[in-house]
């Protein structure tokens, strides 16, 4: 799935001359997996070896160097050579040390979680004997690492800078691939402190850390780059301006369409702007599209809307926790509604969702949803994303995309709407004697700025049949005539210009490509979406001695047709196979599916355990790509 994969190779570089209280000289074995894998140096220095990543070779280590905390990594150390000494991030030793403790605190914190942060993270503990930091000189044998804090693809990357053959070589990890790009979008989610902005809504959040960080190496002037995965770099300096210019390209981009310009403001904005593209760069964004105050039959209560008839009936959408619960509960006993009759969901975020299970036990009313809303709020521990809560519905009526729905005077249809996030629905109501002008409920997916493509945990699908794209024909060409949007968060109604629509739909595309440039995955949607290789459920309850079943779902984003097996890595405690075939043949932009039947051993203490799946097939290897919990209970 990559777009030019590195022939692999095994490289001998000349010894270097060492002073004479050291060694006499050392060599460089370097295995460069062509399919994604992990990277393998072994540096010779006498007779004491030393791994970067991993050994390139059967020799045995006195030391392994790691650069960041992500689960490939460690897997490729597991087990960890007798004696070998390893030297990890300060700031992830927990990670390799001690990853039972961050699952088992995960099984609740994954819910109405918003740190936004990549879940591809060490899942069996080794014994880690040195944590290296930003300055740090570590003197194994006669070669001597230089340590260099480089934040940026993750919280906690460093890189490790050594004089080899008398050049200086810098093994960097994730922080830059061959021909200046990155492994993917994602991964730069993280809050903007500086700006107020938290980590859901910091789309390219860590871009001014990694543009620290490459400048920094820049200033260092190596003369070649050794990533953990991909080719070697022999032009550091125009790799890192390549990928510097790339993220300013996406981020200025991003800042033209977002929708963060209406509830953050210019001061934040620019903040936000200053710190990735230069205080004097310019910071485009569009003027704000045509909005006036809702009508008096639409209430807004925080994130719910309340639809009223004119006999006083109401039709909810969202319900995001206690305060809007009570508030329509108050109108109930004032009179100002007499009885409330259906829940439209919008999206699964608990600031829509947390209080659904309560307000339809109050009101004794149905809850309407799509299909894609509807299966995280029945099951929501089967799911992971942003926001999610644990608080599931015990039934949903599900509407199809463009079915009808009448209540009251009103005409309802239900669409499917992957705005904000993939699992996302759509709510038009139109009044049957069309004396009010149609009004689309969009939940959270445009405001009168912009997208609210914000958080990229969200999946926002950069494809003409999804994300975006779709919402965008839905708006420009489904809706009847003078149809106004709805914000759950916004008070207002709003609507764009079909100069407005072209400009939004000009500038995304204008990203797709961007983003695509990025990364050297062969489509986009490899870059912008971590799911689109995920297990499900994501998480489950097993009690000792019963079996489970997990469904490996993979979608490819290919132009062609990808075969991918499927390799299942079960912990202590657990047993995994494939039932069935490992082998999935996915059609171009279709999904496949492998089952996984598992069992959990008699004697197994209660506890969560995380179960890890290989990808490989097609010039591709992704070691532990995709996890799932299983919470072993009494």
């Amino acid at each position: 799935m990559m777009k030019t994969p590195a022939p692999l190779l095994s490289l001998l570089l000349a010894a270097l001359p060492l002073p004479p209280t050291h060694l006499t000289g050392a060599e460089v074995r370097l295995a460069i997996d062509e399919t994604g894998g992990v990277n393998g140096v072994t540096i010779v220095a006498g007779d004491r070896n030393i791994a970067v990543y991993r050994p390139a070779d059967d020799s045995r280590p006195a030391a392994i160097l790691t650069t960041h905390g992500r689960r490939d990594l460690a897997a490729a150390i597991d087990p960890l050579p007798a004696g070998a000494r390893l030297v990890v991030p300060e700031t992830a030793r927990d990670w390799f040390a001690d990853p039972d403790k961050h699952w088992t605190a995960w099984w609740d914190k994954r819910f109405d979680y918003y740190d936004q942060q990549v879940t591809r993270l060490p899942v069996r503990p080794l014994a880690v004997t040195d944590a290296a930091k930003d300055g740090d000189r570590i003197d194994l044998g006669g070669v001597t690492f230089e340590v260099l804090a480089t934040p940026g693809v993750t919280r906690d990357g460093i890189a490790y800078l050594a004089e080899l053959d008398g050049k200086l070589h810098a093994f960097t990890g994730n922080l830059i691939l061959a021909g200046g790009r990155a492994p993917d979008l994602y991964s730069f989610q993280d809050a903007i402190p500086a700006a107020k902005v938290g980590a859901y809504h910091g789309y390219g959040g860590r871009f001014s850390q990694w543009i620290a960080s490459l400048t920094k190496l820049k200033e260092k002037k190596p003369a070649v780059i050794v990533p953990s995965h991909g080719p070697v770099i022999d032009d550091p300096a125009a790799a890192i301006d390549a990928a510097i210019d790339r993220a300013r390209k996406i981020y200025a981009n991003y800042l033209s369409t977002n929708a963060l310009h209406w509830y953050f403001g210019a001061e934040r904005m620019r903040e936000c702007a200053d710190r990735v593209l230069g205080p004097d760069a310019p910071m485009e964004a569009m003027p704000l599209a045509e909005h006036v105050d809702l009508p008096p039959w639409v209430q807004h209560i925080g994130t719910t809307k309340l639809i009223l008839s004119r006999d006083k009936t109401g039709f909810v959408l969202d319900v995001g926790g206690p305060a809007p619960l009570q508030t329509l509960k108050q109108a109930l006993a004032d009179g100002l509604v007499t009885k409330i009759e259906g829940i439209w969901v919008t999206h699964r975020h608990n600031d829509h969702t947390q209080a659904v299970r309560d307000a339809q036990e109050a009101f004794g009313c149905p809850v309407y949803a799509v299909q894609e809303v509807a299966d995280a709020l029945l099951e929501p521990g089967a799911h992971f994303s942003p926001g999610i809560s644990r608080n599931a519905v015990k039934s949903v009526t599900v509407m199809a995309d463009g079915e009808k729905l009448a209540w009251r005077e009103y005409d309802f249809t239900a669409r499917f709407f992957p705005g904000q996030m993939l699992d996302h629905g759509g709510l038009l109501v139109e009044r049957q004697d069309d004396s009010i002008d149609p009004v689309f409920f969009i939940g959270d997916s445009f405001s009168p700025s912009g997208i609210d493509d914000y958080c990229l945990m969200n999946r926002n699908l950069m494809r003409d049949d999804l994300g975006y794209l779709k919402c965008l024909r839905i708006v420009r060409s489904e809706m009847p005539p003078r149809t106004w949007l709805v914000n759950q968060h916004i008070p207002h109604l709003f609507r764009f210009t079909p100069e407005e629509l072209d400009f939004l739909e000009r500038r995304y595309r204008e990203r797709m490509a961007l983003v695509a440039d990025f990364s050297p995955w062969d489509d986009v949607n490899y870059a912008v979406d971590e799911q689109w290789a995920w297990l499900f459920p994501y998480g489950q309850e097993v009690k000792a001695g019963d079996d489970f079943t997990l469904t490996l779902r993979v979608t490819n984003y290919s132009a062609q047709a990808r075969q991918i097996t499927a390799i299942p890595h079960a912990p202590a405690g657990l047993t995994v196979s494939i039932d069935g075939a490992a082998e999935m043949a996915i059609v171009s932009y279709q999904d496949g599916k492998v089952i996984l039947k598992g069992r959990v051993a008699p004697d197994a203490a209660p506890g969560v355990r995380t179960i890890t799946v290989s990808l490989k097939g097609d010039g591709l290897h992704l070691p532990h790509w995709c996890e799932g919990l299983v919470k072993v209970v009494e």
